[in-house]
């Protein structure tokens, strides 16, 4: 062990009994090796660590356990919550207070926000759990639970005891702020939220007490309901595991932060493979129920399993890929494993509830398969090994001898005497593949039947062992994918969903963005555009075909990064989804508990995203944008579809970078001339199976193609794409968004706005149900664009530095003109809704003019 070193103590004098601080690298006794992890390796980075310096540990432990120990002053007598800040969930460890029983950190703790260092290299708060400690000097251990001759990486910047609310903002203690931001920005740097006082702005009144208090949701028509028979609509997040890593502090004040903002449903997606996460998912479930949060499970993704013999899974050792896509649907081993782990998630006690999540009607839907199909490009003989080809063409050559025998012309017709039926790839099943002659397309056809079946089948199956041997009482929703060729294979596709009570998919939407790890992340380097939604609005996740007799749910949406037009998504999504019928929303995804400040390449927890969800939610939950008429409806013969005749037309793909690099280079859908993809934006696209017949309404009087403007149907949304306008003018909700700079003042029904920013997005909400003219209390909701600090990017679009937080603000140079001189009163508010300021509206001209006001995002208007 090495000489004591100076411990360096921090408390704040307002607070000195709240909190204690103490750096990583002021350890009073250690035997860390100091390896490949010195600060001065990443330049400037070094000053995002607290002292700009913190314990590191590189390379093998040797004989000796890898540990320090630092002595800590804890003020008073009391419970204490403990948080470390490390690299990432690197260095698994285990602390304790003076000689008390050992605590573990596993690499599966949640991460509760990320500053990054270097390509690789960053720093993260975990909340490591509440406990009782006395006042006075105590002894604080860790030591890595890496033994000899294990990987020992491991670094610790410093570590915070508090008793009070604590929003991880990088190396920023309890009540500080940097106040950092450039010139025309506004630091974002909000405290925790203490949820101490009434907020002037809070949607959990929306929400039921406790989710499931009246019983299981339910499906009617295309329709939600809750458990007394009332429909609802869902405005959700995602949560992985990382969420589920937080602790029950951790889940209390998320679900709290969360309704605040108007959110009702969370789509809990992660593998539940061992016990701790089990637990960490229950605690998050009931947390969530406790403030009228429903749940939805998504517990399977190919890509979260290393195939191998433990699954039931063979021969992945011979090719590139260890995912088992397609395995699901026809191995007969590996569905064995899966039930084993729906019935451990489904039927083990929630120890915080007191019922297992079969029985909690909290539970909303159950999730059978996340972004699998049997006619996605992953579909090809790269993906799957022989022995498990084996299993799905014997199938094949079964199937075809019940339906009149192999045909010895056939491609592939034997492969190895047995009756094995070869098959062909995704590719060979799309309308490019299929125009080879009519025998292909015979061919084909029988494949595709086949594989329909196959695929039907085993959500039908699963769904009903769910119910019988589990006694599911929820909702199942089959799966979200797309196909190689919508166009060709989408309805078909969601005939296999129909097994279940709801049709789901998901959408993502960015611009361009290239570099070594852009599927998944943003670094320095990286190339990106720009984009906004509003340039081509049919071309986002939003726009959806309604299939008869289900409901519909989005539930992986999102506006990727580092493309900064974001704000207008929350209130694009809202608007749309109202229009053409979406029931529910999952954005992606929840980072932590915290803001995000790093860049990220699935950002919801920031100001442009979550900060816009109070006015959005609002809106969509309440149905103030009237759901459209019927402006095409299809009918389709599933035996024709099975036949390959193709349905004509699909929405946007809008597949997130990660799984867009599955589709083949070169690989195109043909469009169909006869539809136009505006038609989303003026009303509902209907889908059905019956017989063939198509509806198609008159949609000139709405689209002006000299202007490029869309006109819903309704009256009450406006698209226009060519500048990159959108507005909204309902009776309750009236809303612009996009390049509003160039716009010049909007009058809408009751309010005109106005923005002389270059993009912005601005939101005028009645709180109280009543129309804008009448209503007593109105948010006036307004954001423009955020940065990182210190984010630069060159002429061409390379990012050169990331930044090191806080996030910035666009300042704000808007108005919102109110008709008539009823007096108002203004308040504006703080991040987490609270009262910072009030005024008066100024009367000019006749009319009430608010002016918004750089540095708050939420104004509330009281007559």
């Amino acid at each position: 062990m090495r000489l004591p070193l100076l411990l360096l103590l921090s408390t704040l004098p307002a607070s000195a009994q709240d909190w204690v601080w103490w750096e990583g690298e002021a350890a009073a006794t250690h035997n860390f090796n100091s390896r490949d992890f010195a600060p001065r390796n990443y330049g400037e980075k070094k000053e995002s660590l607290s002292g700009g310096d913190w314990l590191f540990n590189g390379g093998a432990v040797g004989a000796d356990p890898v540990g320090a120990t630092w002595k800590v002053r804890v003020p008073v007598d009391g419970e204490w919550q403990l948080w470390a800040r490390k690299f990432w969930k690197h260095g698994p460890f285990e602390w304790r207070f003076d000689a008390g029983p050992w605590a573990a950190c596993g690499r599966d703790i949640g991460l509760a926000d990320n500053v990054v260092l270097a390509p690789n290299i960053c720093a993260n708060w975990v909340a490591l759990g509440p406990g009782r400690l006395k006042g006075g000097e105590r002894t604080f251990e860790i030591r890595l639970s890496a033994k000899s001759g294990e990987p020992g990486t491991a670094c610790f910047d410093c570590f915070l005891l508090t008793r009070v609310p604590f929003s991880p903002r990088g190396k920023l203690k309890p009540g500080e702020r940097t106040g950092l931001a450039e010139k025309g920005w506004w630091a974002w740097e909000p405290d925790a939220d203490a949820f101490g006082k009434e907020a002037v702005l809070d949607l959990s009144f929306l929400n039921e007490k406790e989710a499931g208090a009246k019983g299981f949701v339910k499906a009617k028509g295309e329709e939600f309901l809750l458990g007394d028979g009332k429909p609802v609509r869902f405005w959700g997040v995602n949560c992985g595991p990382d969420v589920w890593g937080l602790g029950r502090a951790g889940h209390e004040y998320l679900a709290g932060r969360l309704a605040k903002c108007g959110v009702n449903l969370a789509r809990l997606h992660g593998p539940v493979f061992d016990a701790k996460a089990l637990d960490g998912l229950h605690s998050l479930v009931s947390a969530l129920k406790a403030r009228g949060i429903y749940v939805s499970l998504s517990f399977y993704f190919p890509l979260w399993v290393n195939a191998g013999p433990e699954f039931g899974l063979e021969g992945y050792d011979t090719i590139e890929n260890k995912r088992p896509f397609a395995a699901i649907y026809f191995d007969t081993e590996f569905q064995a494993k899966y039930r084993g782990w729906a019935k451990t998630l489904l039927t083990t006690k929630n120890p915080y509830t007191g019922k297992p999540l079969a029985d909690d009607p909290a539970v909303a839907i159950v999730e059978l398969v996340n972004e699998d199909s049997l006619f996605f490009w992953t579909f090809a003989d790269r993906n799957i090994p022989e022995p498990e080809r084996a299993l799905l063409e014997k199938a094949f050559g079964a199937w075809l001898a019940k339906h009149g025998g192999l045909p010895a012309s056939w491609p592939r017709h034997d492969r190895d005497g047995a009756g094995r039926a070869g098959l062909f790839s995704a590719w060979d099943m799309t309308a490019q593949g299929i125009a080879q002659g009519a025998a292909k397309k015979t061919r084909m056809a029988a494949q595709v039947r086949f594989l329909a079946e196959t695929q039907r089948a085993f959500y039908a199956d699963t769904a009903a062992w769910l119910r019988k041997d589990l006694g599911l009482k929820c909702l199942v929703s089959a799966s979200n994918w797309r196909t190689a060729d919508e166009a060709q294979l989408g309805a078909i596709e969601r005939w296999t969903y129909a097994a279940g009570d709801v049709l789901d998919r998901h959408g993502y939407f960015g611009g361009k963005h290239e570099g070594a790890r852009a599927a998944y992340a943003i670094s320095v380097g990286d190339t990106f555009e720009d984009r906004s939604a509003l340039r081509t609005p049919w071309a986002t996740p939003v726009p959806f075909v309604q299939y008869e007799g289900r409901p519909h749910f989005i539930s992986e949406i999102g506006w990727s990064g580092p493309n900064r037009l974001r704000a207008d998504a929350p209130l694009f999504a809202a608007a749309y989804g109202s229009l053409d019928g979406m029931r529910a929303f999952g954005w992606f995804a929840v980072a932590g508990p915290s803001w995000q400040e790093s860049p990220s390449k699935f950002p919801l927890s920031t100001p442009s995203v979550l900060g816009q969800f109070p006015a959005a939610a609002l809106i969509f939950r309440r149905g103030d944008i009237k759901e459209g008429p019927v402006v095409l409806r299809q009918s389709l013969d599933i035996e024709r579809q099975l036949d390959l005749d193709g349905c004509g037309f699909a929405e946007e793909a809008a597949l997130d970078d990660l799984r867009a690099a599955d589709v083949p280079r070169g690989a195109k859908t043909a469009p169909d001339a006869r539809f136009d993809p505006r038609m989303f934006l003026v009303g509902k696209v209907v889908r059905a199976f019956g017989p063939p017949s198509l509806e198609q309404a008159d949609l000139r009087p709405f689209i002006d193609n000299g202007k490029k403007v869309v006109k819903s149907a309704t009256g009450e949304l406006t698209c226009d794409y060519g500048r990159g306008i959108l507005t909204v003018d309902t009776p309750n909700a009236q809303a612009a968004a996009g390049f509003l700079g160039d716009a010049g003042p909007l009058k809408l029904g009751d309010v005109t706005l106005e923005m002389k920013n270059r993009y912005g997005c601005i939101v005028v909400v009645s709180l109280d149900g009543k129309p804008l003219a009448t209503s007593a209390k109105v948010l006036v909701q307004a954001f423009t664009q955020e940065k990182t600090y210190g984010f630069r990017v060159d002429a061409g679009g390379r990012i050169e530095d990331l930044g090191a937080g806080p996030l910035n603000i666009e300042n704000l140079d808007a108005s919102v003109t109110f008709k008539g001189t009823a007096p108002r009163k203004a308040t504006a508010l703080d991040e987490h809704g609270y009262a910072k300021e009030k005024s008066e509206l100024k009367i000019a001209g006749g009319a009430s003019v608010l002016k918004l006001n750089t540095g708050t995002i939420y104004t509330i208007l009281e007559r």
